[in-house]
């Protein structure tokens, strides 16, 4: 657990440095632009690809936290074991259809980099990377997701607890 937490931390970091790199990358090319009449090479595509850290790098983080958004206004009502049952649910099926997303990129990534292919531009930026980023985090937030499926079900059907 105590890895994991760790490498929970250390993606939402790298997301955060992303999202500053973001930051800089288009004030560079803004200032570059009107100053120089030259903007970052490739400043959109780079963009659009650190934006990859940015979302999916804190998933499991923010999974941890259970700070994911969630409707909650019938669902607050229902017995606790009920509710814990549900969350197992909703846990369930968002780490089967996120997890079938990673899975997939995952399954292309060495064919990407066997045929070298790389997204066209100045700079010539290799697709593969990001996609292991995208699949490092989808792994790291299924696996929370699989932890707190069981925190959840061992609620769910565990001894009976009186009501909070």
């Amino acid at each position: 657990m105590r890895l994991l937490t760790f490498i929970e931390n250390l993606a939402l970091w790298i997301g955060c440095a992303a999202l500053l790199g973001m930051g800089v990358l288009v004030t560079g090319s803004v200032v570059g632009r009107g100053a120089f009449n030259h903007p970052i090479p490739d400043d959109l595509l780079m963009i659009g690809l650190l934006m990859v850290c940015v979302i999916v790098l804190p998933l499991a983080y923010v999974e941890r936290q259970n700070g994911h958004i969630a409707v909650t206004v019938i669902a607050n009502r229902l017995p606790v074991r009920a509710q814990a049952l549900l969350t197992a649910f909703g846990s369930l099926l968002f780490g089967l259809f996120l997890g079938t997303m990673g899975f997939v990129i995952a399954k292309k990534i060495p064919s990407e980099i066997a045929q070298n292919l790389y997204y066209d531009g100045h700079l010539d930026v290799p697709t593969w990377p990001m996609k292991i980023v995208f699949a490092f985090g989808v792994a790291a937030f299924v696996l929370r997701l699989v932890i707190n499926i069981a925190g959840n079900l061992a609620v769910a059907f565990g001894p009976a607890q009186k009501d909070q």
